[in-house]
């Protein structure tokens, strides 16, 4: 009898036990937290780069803004989008950049295309890595919201297919320091897929390290052309040129691994700005290698 009373004791402790653990060891939610600021967070970052373009001087309509943003907000507040990062981040980068007239149900759809095309992203994503640039220096012109959206979308989907998640590849790495070199950038979300695709042709789909001259080379001609007023299509063919170039010539070496590389590439790096022209980069190396004979000068009569 004592025994069974003891067990019995026992069994109500291990219930009480289980009726206190912490809800931490329950199955964890993927659910983003939506946060109700979340609106206003949006309303400011579009709100700033329409004041942008619709200041006069100094001066700001503060009664023809106040309309504005209350319609934006309006649409916006239904929509119960997560701001959180990285998600929210981009976002309200790509807000700031709408500095037109869009109808604010536009601009809402176009946040809700993005949720659906992009969905939940995770800190370090080498898309968010690759679409940042892309928003700071694009240049949207007349384009329509949704098109301003689905531009975006293919640029998350481009990347995705091939990094899905982690850190970009050197192909992204490079294409990633170019786009931040561009002031001016086509409203094209394909070009991103084609600055891959020429990449991935030249190496022929090998791996390539961004320790080797070519690829070093390369990125500094992209620092320091000049990219005014270029279509994607002319963006995309100076890469390949240049790409291509600087590939053949150094292989897989290291720039300290032969003079005439090194030299090149000390030279590439001191000049302050290249036209759009990759053959500048053949010719340089050609030279450092002696295959191009300076011309004598021709002596002056006394």
């Amino acid at each position: 009898m004592r025994q069974c009373g003891r067990m019995m004791v026992c069994i109500v402790v291990i219930l009480s036990a289980l009726l206190v653990l912490p809800t931490a060891a329950q199955e964890p939610t993927t659910e983003p937290t939506y946060d109700p600021a979340c609106p206003m967070t949006l309303l400011r970052a579009y709100m700033s780069g329409w004041e942008y373009n619709h200041r006069d001087g100094t001066e700001l309509d503060t009664v023809q803004a106040a309309q504005v943003a209350r319609a934006v907000y309006t649409a916006f507040e239904p929509l119960k989008i997560n701001c959180g990062y990285p998600n929210g981040y981009y976002k309200q980068n790509l807000l700031r950049t709408m500095r037109g007239d869009y109808p604010p149900e536009d601009l809402a759809r176009m946040l809700g295309y993005l949720e659906e095309v992009v969905g939940e992203g995770v800190t370090g994503e080498c898309a968010f890595v690759v679409v940042e640039p892309f928003i700071d220096n694009v240049e949207w012109g007349d384009a329509a919201a949704l098109e301003v959206g689905r531009a975006i979308g293919e640029i998350f989907r481009t990347v995705r297919e091939t990094v899905p998640t982690g850190e970009c590849d050197a192909n992204f790495n490079l294409i990633t320091n170019l786009l931040s070199q561009l002031d001016e950038i086509p409203p094209d979300g394909s070009l991103v897929r084609s600055l891959y695709d020429t990449l991935t042709d030249v190496t022929q789909g090998q791996y390539f390290s961004e320790y080797t001259c070519g690829y070093q080379m390369a990125n500094t001609f992209f620092d320091k052309v000049d990219w005014d007023g270029m279509t994607s299509s002319e963006i995309t063919r100076l890469v390949e040129s240049a790409f291509r170039m600087s590939y053949d010539i150094s292989g897989d070496k290291g720039c300290d691994e032969e003079p005439a590389l090194e030299i090149t590439s000390m030279l590439l790096n001191d000049v302050y700005q290249f036209e759009p022209d990759a053959s500048i980069i053949q010719r340089t190396y050609d030279a450092a290698s002696g295959l191009i004979v300076p011309v004598e000068a021709t002596p002056t009569g006394d």
